[in-house]
């Protein structure tokens, strides 16, 4: 314990500071920087970046501050527009403080229903020494979402990608949501960070490997940096919050059914255009039910890629490999790609007739910095695909899933999809208009899995692979989603913005045609993804 003390003690006496916490995962935000990292041969496939090292690249203090920031303006000013709302700075401390609010108010015009949102929350992040960073945030919200959005809700209990939904006036929803992490560095190499979050990795709009689409989950993260590699070892808690239930067991004052993940991911500069990413992760049961033993420490595997010991024991488990490509173009722009492996059976990749009836999923996409030659302007294009049946498994259990949502994309399963997002900003100006063209195969009620709904056991397709590997088996449902949103900045410490959003959403499928057209106004600070372009 002396020990402990005297480290902590340690820790807190340098006079540097630290920045070793996190950039925000929102899109929007993450594109004030992004451009400039471009050019940089930092890793950026595993997200949230890291300020330190993205801070060994370029400056961002500086590029805010180049942007935005004028220091002459007196401090009520500067408070509104450019910084955080408390700041307390010390010798070997600071800490920054703001609100956290979204305010919407629009219609859903085909219905003719009132739509709304009302967060309030806070975030606060902070440096201590010039070893440990730490950052919390809590939101409590109340909404009245569009009516495909309800349904899922309604049929999922969990508002996409954030927390368990309650009811609120009948229509609407409320709900909350925590996050938070400590980081520590060690050294100039090592990163160590727990925390109450999300995860994302790749350089596209989406992830088939692991994206910010879930709720927030438990995680241990460390990371070691060489410059042309990056290692990441991922440890996370995450919850099954039907499995009772679904299963009629009681669950002995234990809450929701819980399984853990364990993921390595290398990142590669295999030149100076060229970097390359490997993906293993699996996820097990830990359940104190049915002769499971509860969590089981060989599973916590330190060397990548290394797995032949777990396959010796006969406990429940979902193993996926992947790969994450990114090829750098002129004129700060790239491609980038990803494959997921999701089929897996004593130790070997069903080779025969993999292609065509096996469970995988691939991404490729480009993404264009100052198009032609207009400076701001970003033009974003991808295409995703993923087979059914991936991500699922026999035991339900064990399935990529995490809080009722995928770990990857929020459609599943047996699905494509075809992305173009066009940004643009001026000053504090910004536009963003998006179109998504989405087709899968949907489950039919009353019949077997179609290999959509990751929740559903792969049994039947086990027995019979070459009848249940069809894309777009099941109900054929085609999406067209279209979007533009005009904003204005307001403070870029929080990513504080005015906002107005209009949406056309149309579905056909063989059973159900629905169409909506939306429209809200307001304010909010644009820190997080939330994926209702599904």
């Amino acid at each position: 314990m002396n020990k402990i003390i005297c480290l902590l003690l340690l820790l807190l006496s340098f006079n540097i500071r630290a920045q070793h916490g996190n950039l925000p995962l929102g899109y929007d935000a993450s594109l004030l920087f992004e451009k400039e990292l471009n050019n940089t041969q930092l890793h950026t496939s595993f997200k949230p970046l890291v300020k330190s090292l993205v801070n060994m690249k370029i400056d961002l203090d500086s590029l805010y501050q180049t942007k935005f920031i004028n220091d002459k303006d007196i401090w009520y000013k500067r408070k509104l527009f450019y910084e955080h709302t408390l700041i307390l700075n010390g010798n070997d401390y600071k800490v920054y403080l703001s609100p956290i609010i979204h305010l919407d108010k629009g219609k859903d015009i085909h219905i003719k229903k009132d739509i709304l949102t009302n967060t309030r929350g806070f975030m606060v992040e902070g440096d201590i020494g010039r070893l440990v960073s730490f950052s919390s945030s809590f939101l409590e919200n109340q909404s009245i979402f569009p009516e495909y959005i309800d349904y899922r809700i309604r049929s999922k209990k969990v508002v996409p990608g954030q927390g368990f939904a309650r009811d609120f006036k009948k229509t609407g929803f409320d709900y909350a949501m925590a996050s938070g992490y400590v980081s520590v560095k060690p050294g100039n190499k090592y990163l160590i960070q727990f925390g109450h979050g999300k995860n994302f990795i790749g350089d596209g709009y989406r992830s088939l490997l692991i994206s910010d689409n879930s709720y927030n989950y438990p995680f241990l993260r460390v990371q070691s940096n060489f410059e042309h590699i990056q290692y990441t070892y991922l440890c996370a808690e995450l919850l099954d919050i039907n499995y009772f239930e679904d299963n009629s067991t009681d669950n002995n004052n234990m809450g929701y059914a819980k399984k853990y993940l364990s993921s390595h991911y290398i990142s590669a500069n295999i030149s100076s255009n060229f970097n390359l990413g490997i993906f293993q992760s699996v996820i097990w049961d830990t359940n104190i039910d049915s002769g499971n033993k509860g969590f089981d420490i060989k599973h916590i595997n330190p060397i990548s890629l290394f797995r032949p010991l777990i396959y010796h024991y006969k406990t429940p488990h979902n193993l996926m490999l992947g790969i994450n490509v990114k090829y750098k173009l002129p004129f700060r722009s790239y491609l980038y790609g990803q494959l997921v492996l999701d089929d897996f059976k004593n130790n070997k990749i069903h080779v025969l007739d993999y292609w065509n009836n096996s469970r995988y999923g691939y991404q490729f996409g480009a993404k264009l910095y100052d198009f032609i030659g207009i400076e701001n302007l970003c033009f974003q294009l991808e295409y995703n695909l993923v087979r059914p049946f991936t991500y699922a498994e026999q035991n339900t259990r064990v399935n990529y899933g995490h809080y009722n949502q995928s770990l990857a994309h929020p459609i599943g399963a047996n699905f494509s999809e075809k992305i173009l997002i066009i940004s643009y900003r001026k000053n504090r100006w910004g536009v963003n208009s998006k179109l998504i063209v989405t087709k899968y195969g949907d489950e039919i009620e009353g019949h077997s899995s179609y290999g959509h709904d990751i929740y559903n056991s792969i049994y039947d397709y086990q027995n019979s692979p070459n009848q249940l590997s069809q894309m777009y088996q099941g109900d054929i449902t085609d999406i067209l989603f279209s979007q533009l949103n005009v904003s204005y900045l307001i403070n870029p410490a929080s990513n504080l913005k005015i906002h107005f959003s209009v949406m056309k959403r149309v579905k056909a499928s063989q059973l159900i045609e629905s169409n909506s057209i939306i429209y809200n106004i307001g304010i909010k600070t644009d820190l997080f993804n939330h994926y209702y372009d599904f």
